[in-house]
């Protein structure tokens, strides 16, 4: 057996405020705060370590899921509470793949969900945005689930695609189970609420 690659998280500071330091993963997430006169950097770097620690022990426990999640036909994800994406399907990877992505960090495992929603632009942008409000409400416990139908045209195919967010961890570390599937043989409005 091969050795286990392990993820990849960059963190920085943000010293924008004199009076503290925020500590941030690379997608911007909150990880700590500490008071600027009494940061060190050990403390910094336990704490980053700890916020690393945590996000291995979740990869970790959801690896068992990941088998359950290429049964699936729809392309899933898991992400967490600060919107990073954890998991993905085999399914996710090979849509990302047809669709013309040639970094699939930038929509995988380690990726901010929520951040491509928020940044997205183009004819069909308020349905990301839109979509990543959906999540968030779910992250925030405001929402037990959601869902949206929405066009993903391709240049050759116009598509639909049902979106479902649906959490499944509670306590501190909320999650949600991201998935879309295609709608489009015909059928437009297939949600009703």
């Amino acid at each position: 057996m091969g050795e286990e690659m392990l993820p990849k998280f960059d963190y920085y500071l943000d010293e924008s405020d004199p009076d503290v330091v925020v500590l941030r993963r690379q997608d911007g997430a909150f990880v700590a705060a500490f008071s600027a006169r009494g940061a060190t950097t050990e403390g910094i770097v336990e704490a980053a370590k700890e916020d690393y620690r945590k996000l291995l022990l979740g990869l970790r426990a959801h690896k068992e899921q990941e088998l359950s999640l290429d049964e699936l036909p729809e392309h899933t994800a898991i992400v967490d509470d600060s919107g990073a994406i954890v998991a993905v399907n085999k399914a996710w990877k090979r849509f990302a793949k047809d669709n013309g992505a040639d970094d699939l960090s930038k929509v995988s495992e380690g990726a901010n969900y929520l951040g491509v929603c928020e940044r997205s632009t183009g004819e069909q942008s308020q349905y990301a945005q839109a979509f990543g409000e959906g999540l968030r409400s779910v992250l925030c416990s405001r929402e037990e689930r959601f869902a949206m139908e929405y066009p993903c045209h391709s240049p050759t195919q116009r598509r639909w695609f049902v979106g479902r967010v649906e959490r499944f961890a509670d306590g501190d570390s909320p999650m949600a189970l991201v998935a879309h599937e295609s709608v489009t043989p015909g059928a437009r409005s297939v949600l009703a609420h």
